[in-house]
Order: structure tokens, then C-alpha cells, then sequence
């Protein structure tokens, strides 16, 4: 009995998993965080779009506003891989990869350039079977770096995934 549970559990787990959409468009919004002295908390916004490339791993490029950082207006554009796991309806993820950041105005100056992008997350999927696809809800943290300091977001999602 105990083995026709495990694998059970272990073939629901595997079909979510090989489950993963070869098209996804998502939405964010948070605060940020930011590692420099003297920098206030602003909210930000994200919009990001990606694949699956396999079941497990997937490639997702996206736009984010950064806010303001001491009169600074902040933004970048990341590409990176997203490792995965589905368990059921939840979804956990991994980032990591390059965003080209660009500064303008304030006390920061202007500059732009590129550096390392990670995060990590979780979805939930609340409508499975909709017209197209499914969609999901989620929550995540993701740390932008800059030449000198970093933005630290931590965000909500909606993310539409195309069958």
C-alpha cells in the first residue's frame, strides 16, 4: 500500500512537472530595496515573458522599473535561466543571469551597464483550465545588481502561461 502511495504521489508530481508551458507573460509589482546608504524604498514594477525550454529549466527575459534611488531613476534588462519544480499547483523557481541596468538623473548620476541578476519565487496556479492556458499568482524576491550597489525587489506576480 505505502508503495502504491509513493508512487502515486511521485507520478502526479512528474506529470505537473513535464507540465511546464512553452510560453509565459507575467506582471509585477513590489518594493525595492536598496543597498546603498541614504537610498529610500520605491515601488516598482516588471514585466517578464519566457519559455520552457525543458521540463525543468526555461529561459525568461525581462523590463523592470526600479524606482528612484536619491533622485535617480532606475531600471534594467535581465535575461536569465529559471530552473523549476512544480509540486502540484505551487511552482518554485530559481534565476540567474545578466540584466543591463540604466541610471539617470539625480544625485547617481547617469550611467549604464551590465551585471549579475538572481531570485527566487513561488506561483500558484488558481485557474487551470481556462480558454489558452492557466493562471497564477505568485510572490518572489530578486536582487538587480548595479556597478556600485544593488536593488533588492520583492514583488508579487500574475503570470499567464500559454498552452
Amino acid at each position: 500500500m505505502k508503495r502504491t502511495l509513493l508512487a502515486l504521489a511521485l507520478a502526479t508530481v512528474a506529470t505537473s512537472a513535464s507540465a511546464d508551458s512553452w510560453l509565459y507573460a507575467g506582471a509585477n509589482y513590489g518594493v525595492a530595496d536598496y543597498t546603498q546608504n541614504g537610498a529610500d524604498n520605491h515601488n516598482v514594477y516588471g514585466l517578464n515573458v519566457g519559455t520552457g525550454i525543458l521540463p525543468f529549466i526555461g529561459l525568461e527575459a525581462g523590463y523592470w522599473d526600479l524606482g528612484e534611488a536619491q533622485g535617480s531613476d532606475l531600471s534594467a534588462l535581465y535575461l536569465g535561466i529559471k530552473p523549476s519544480i512544480n509540486l502540484g499547483p505551487f511552482e518554485f523557481y530559481g534565476k540567474l543571469g545578466a540584466n543591463k541596468y540604466d541610471i539617470s538623473g539625480g544625485m547617481l548620476g547617469s550611467d549604464d551597464g551590465y551585471d549579475m541578476m538572481y531570485g527566487a519565487g513561488v506561483e500558484y496556479t488558481i485557474f487551470d483550465s481556462i480558454p489558452g492556458g492557466s493562471l497564477s499568482i505568485g510572490a518572489a524576491y530578486n536582487s538587480f545588481g548595479f556597478d556600485k550597489f544593488k536593488a533588492n525587489t520583492y514583488t508579487v506576480s500574475a503570470t499567464f502561461h500559454f498552452l
